[in-house]
């Protein structure tokens, strides 16, 4: 979120990347979703895009494993087909003066 790109930015990511999909509704963390805050889409679609970070993305066993996993709050492990999430979209962070990733 500042000049470089951090293990802050990572770990947040995953937080982040989860979200809409599996802490909104299965943990009912449902007042608004990532998708509702530009700034915070943006980042996470701008962290998704970079090289070799989509790739350590599953989508499919994110969900499962959580819809899965807690059978005191999804009984039923039903896993949701949605949301549809589309981080490949453009972000609008080239805009900002980040330098990226620093090298040693």
């Amino acid at each position: 979120m500042g000049e470089w790109l951090t293990e802050a930015d990572i770990r947040l990511f995953t937080t982040l990347i989860r979200f809409d999909a599996v802490y909104y509704g299965h943990f009912k963390c449902n007042f608004k979703r990532i998708e509702d805050y530009p700034n915070l889409s943006n980042y996470v679609r701008e962290l998704y895009q970079w090289p070799g970070i989509a790739e350590t993305v599953n989508m499919d066993h994110i969900k499962r494993h959580y819809y899965y996993s807690h059978d005191t709050i999804n009984p039923t492990r039903i896993v949701p087909a949605g949301p549809l999430l589309d981080f490949q979209r453009p972000h609008d962070r080239e805009r900002l003066p980040g330098k990226g990733v620093r090298r040693k």
